[in-house]
């Protein structure tokens, strides 16, 4: 009941999944054959319902599920269940896996999906950028520098790569769709013996005109505006090189990102929930007790 899509034929699903490619970077590249990712039907002939599987770094970091169709759809969404606790469609080391859905009625099927264990419900907050909204250059502190988060900086003498940075680059360089076009900024502390990446952004995902943002700060280095002027760099660039809009969600209970958000000019457009099955029964249940 449950089975994949050949790469070929995902243009099949992208009536179900319209409405998530729009706010979702993420599920707009893999329908795009721009990202990879895998897609799961119940029937490959008329589709009724769908999960697009897909991630940010590695699906060590977690596999990202968007679900859309029919939710009331009993044989796929237990043959989704089976597949996702037999390991069929994540690899041995997919720790947790998130999943967003459309239409808001698959909230009612996620105890099927992730029985016997009960979903882990994240609010979380969408928010859209069509324009730089900080000037980044005028806030930009003595002693530190913009760059663009490439290659050129394993030349930089000293400079010790963050791990996260490192797993983005080496992605970038796995990528082999010539339209592929995920680009990202850091500041560096150059006040220091040897230069430091204090904070990173990217714009990844990149489809139909739109992109998703990320950004960290470092610890040491925050409550100093360098999370949003590497932010606000990568957001030039994007309008630069022609997006219409970029998206950017956080969890709503993270007071952090929502000023960040406002500092950055993003316009808040919705709110949505997310279920997180977490593969390790113990810590499911201990963050859902805690959730």
């Amino acid at each position: 009941m449950l089975q994949r899509l050949p790469t070929q034929q995902v243009s099949q699903v992208r009536p179900l999944f319209q409405h998530l490619a729009q706010g979702q970077p993420m599920c707009a590249a893999v329908l795009e054959g721009v990202y990879p990712g895998e897609v799961y039907v119940d029937d490959p002939a008329q589709p009724r319902s769908a999960l697009l599987t897909t991630f940010i770094t590695s699906q060590a970091h977690g596999l990202w599920c968007f679900l859309a169709g029919e939710p009331a759809n009993d044989a796929f969404n237990q043959s989704l269940n089976t597949a996702i606790f037999a390991r069929d469609i994540l690899a041995d080391q997919v720790p947790f896996l998130f999943f967003s859905c459309d239409p808001d009625d698959w909230a009612g099927q996620m105890d099927d999906v992730m029985a016997p264990r009960p979903p882990i419900w994240i609010p979380r907050l969408h928010f859209v950028s069509r324009e730089v909204g900080y000037d980044w250059r005028t806030a930009l502190p003595p002693g530190f520098a913009v760059e663009r988060m490439d290659e050129k900086l394993h030349q930089l003498p000293g400079l010790k790569l963050p791990e996260d940075v490192v797993a983005t680059l080496s992605k970038w360089r796995s990528m082999t769709d010539p339209r592929f076009a995920d680009f990202g900024f850091v500041t560096l502390d150059r006040c220091s013996p040897e230069p430091v990446i204090a904070s990173w952004a990217t714009v990844d995902f990149i489809a139909a005109g739109a992109g998703d943002l990320g950004f960290f700060t470092q610890p040491e280095y925050r409550r100093r505006n360098l999370g949003t002027i590497a932010a606000c760099a990568a957001l030039e660039h994007a309008f630069g090189i022609g997006l219409q809009q970029v998206n950017w969600t956080c969890d709503a209970s993270n007071p952090g990102s929502v000023r960040t958000a406002a500092k950055l000019g993003l316009q808040r457009i919705g709110e949505y929930h997310q279920a997180v099955l977490i593969m390790d029964e113990q810590q499911h249940l201990a963050f859902f007790e805690q959730a």
